[in-house]
């Protein structure tokens, strides 16, 4: 009996010194992290490179390990959550935080982001910084900014005889369509070219600010689609397309992507992210066919900004690591180095990295620091994939496709199907 009790506390023991070394390794303790990127080919080699500098910094405080994930990169990650073998480090783009954050994926990272000495919320613009946040707390540190600006073809504008737009002056989208009006139809270069182009891009958002409008309220709750002011900015979509200021969205595919028609010198006006590098395609041009490009702002919203939309997405952090001091330090050591990779750094006072990253963009810094204070994302709710999907297919397609749809009515019942997912999400 004695030698049974005494086999059985060295068992416990035992057992014990098993669960001491666990401890060793779970996640308060571990050093070495994972993060997984959709980069790709070169775009890789860059991350990679990125990832091993940060690595030497720490000196063997941390290590970064890259997780490359080209294809169907969110299905992928979404897997490897609900497996419970999520990354500990990754990339979300604006739209999916919320879900993300909802579902119980992400580490809350508020406390130490507001409590850091090196990277905290002040920095930032406010509108990028404005899409890493979902019911009050912060879900992940936003490393890049790419807000819509309007590229313009001044070559053209000027053997057209048409004024060019400031690059930050106010103008308004009545202006906008004006000038598309004085080009459209006109012979340049031995085509017939249109003012703009308009075949999804720029996002739906972007018409529905233009009357002032919105599509859910900054609350994250109310849905305003409905609202007079959201459908005033989608006329003025509707006009671009009833007039034939854009080709027709049939018609785009046959030059190509619609970045092409800007290229070819088919249209005089682009709306393009400020990543966009046509200054580098213009000077690879022959002679006889290189123009100049101008910058101008987005036009002027009926409530008196030049509300533009960004393109921007965070580093964020498995809700495995929450609280875990050494990875959150990784996290924002990783994404400070990126501020130095990609444009635009989403941080105030770094506009000078846009030039270091690429000097071809110095004409357009002017604008670019201009457009910066009014970039923002939509106000992303988990729901929004579905959300989106009427946007897209019941409304802009349907706009795009006949000038005369009823876009109005759809509006509504956008609206009445959005605030339902809404309240069945509240009411769980």
């Amino acid at each position: 009996m004695k030698r049974s009790i005494i086999l059985c506390i060295l068992l416990l023991i035992v057992l014990g010194m098993f669960n001491g070394c666990s401890k060793k390794t779970n996640s308060k303790d571990k050093n070495t992290f994972t993060f997984a990127t959709w980069a790709a080919g070169t775009e890789l080699e860059e991350f990679q490179a990125v990832i091993d500098k940060v690595n030497e910094e720490a000196a063997g405080e941390f290590k970064i390990n890259v997780l490359s994930i080209p294809s169907d990169y969110y299905v992928k990650i979404s897997t490897k959550i609900a497996a419970k073998n999520s990354p500990d480090f990754f990339w979300l783009t604006q739209e999916l935080i919320s879900k993300y954050a909802k579902m119980g994926a992400l580490a809350d990272i508020t406390e130490q982001f507001k409590q850091s000495d090196s990277l905290t919320p002040d920095m930032y613009y406010e509108g990028v910084l404005a899409s890493a946040e979902y019911n009050g707390s912060y879900w992940g540190l936003p490393w890049i900014a790419n807000p819509i600006i309007v590229y313009y073809n001044k070559t053209m504008f000027d053997a057209l005889g048409v004024e060019c737009p400031s690059a930050t002056d106010d103008w308004t989208w009545e202006e906008f369509i004006d000038i598309c009006r004085q080009i459209s139809g006109r012979e340049y270069r031995g085509n017939t070219v249109y003012g703009t182009i308009i075949d999804g891009w720029p996002n739906i958002e972007t018409f529905i600010w233009a009357g002032g409008g919105d599509i859910i309220a900054k609350d994250g709750e109310s849905i305003i689609l409905a609202s007079e002011e959201a459908k005033k900015g989608m006329s003025y979509l509707q006009t671009i397309i009833e007039e034939g200021l854009s080709p027709r969205y049939a018609e785009v595919a046959s030059l190509g992507d619609n970045n092409v028609w800007f290229e070819k010198q088919r249209v005089a006006m682009f709306f393009g992210g400020v990543q966009d590098n046509f200054e580098t395609k213009v000077d690879k041009m022959d002679e006889s066919v290189k123009f100049e490009i101008g910058y101008a702002p987005m036009p002027v919203c009926d409530d008196g900004s030049p509300w533009s939309f960004d393109w921007t997405a965070s580093t964020v952090m498995a809700k495995s690591l929450e609280g875990n001091d050494l990875a959150y330090k990784a996290l924002e050591a990783v994404t400070k180095a990126f501020f130095e990779w990609k444009i635009v750094p989403p941080v105030k006072g770094s506009l000078n990295n846009v030039l270091e990253i690429n000097p071809k963009k110095e004409a357009a810094m002017e604008t670019i620091a201009y457009i910066m204070d009014y970039a923002r994302s939509a106000n992303y709710v988990p729901e929004w994939s579905d959300i989106n999907d009427k946007l897209w297919y019941n409304l802009y397609v349907s706009l795009l496709n006949d000038a005369s749809f009823d876009y109005r009515s759809q509006m509504d019942e956008i609206q009445a199907y959005s605030h339902d997912l809404i309240s069945k999400r509240k009411s769980k």
